[in-house]
Order: C-alpha cells, then structure tokens, then sequence
C-alpha cells in the first residue's frame, strides 16, 4: 500500500502527474465502504471513511491512473482527498475490459469525510 500522511496544513499530491488528463467517459468507479474510523495523536483528531474501490475501464480505449486521482464525495459535495491507496488504484495503464481493486483510505480532521458516500475519480489532483 502507498501511504500519505494526512496533515491539515500539507497538501499531498505525490500520487498525481502535474499533467492534468480528461477523466474518461469508459472509466467507471465501484466504492463499497469499508469502515469508518478515528485517530487522535498529540491533540489532533482525524477522522477515516475506507472503501474497497473498483476502477473499471468499459470501453476500447485505455486510461492512465496515473494521471488521475481518487476522492470521496459527502452528500453535501465536500470533497476529501486520498490518505492512504492501494498502489494500483494510482499508477499503470487500464486496459479495455480491465480492472483494478484496492482499498483508499480519505481522512481528514472535519468529520463530515465520514459521510462520504460516493467515490470518484478526477483529473483535480489538487
């Protein structure tokens, strides 16, 4: 597993190309929550939602993960971005009818990560 750690003032973006690509309209993602979960380290809470993601490519031509990103939507459209990912959800190539599983971890110190409910890939790797 690739591990990034989660800290409220850095912005982490080792797991995205500076070049931005289109999302592609063959890529489908599959989220089924895992676990919801909290840290609390020297006075600072953080608060873990964990899905079990399928990226699926569903046409001829193929996409880089590599240039992509994962994020976990609220109802109310917050965004969160990755804490922790399986390697082969961020890097290779995803060939058609081929797909890639793992587990992603969003984290953040707001408690609303916990109400994610939708994962989605974008090329806002911000």
């Amino acid at each position: 597993m690739k591990r990034f750690i989660m800290a409220a003032s850095v912005t982490v973006a080792g797991f995205c190309s500076v070049a931005h690509a289109a999302v592609p309209d063959n890529a489908a993602v599959y989220a089924t929550e895992h676990s919801k979960g909290s840290m609390s380290i020297a006075g600072k809470d953080v608060y873990t939602k964990t899905f079990e993601v399928m990226v699926a490519n569903l046409a001829d031509k193929e996409f880089d993960l590599s240039t992509l990103c994962l994020k976990a939507v609220a109802p109310d459209h917050q965004e969160f971005k990755l804490d922790t990912v399986d390697e082969k959800l961020t890097t290779g190539k995803v060939k058609k009818g081929q797909s890639v599983k793992g587990i992603a971890v969003f984290a953040s110190d707001n408690a609303a990560v916990q109400q994610t409910a939708l994962v989605k890939l974008t090329d806002d790797c911000k």
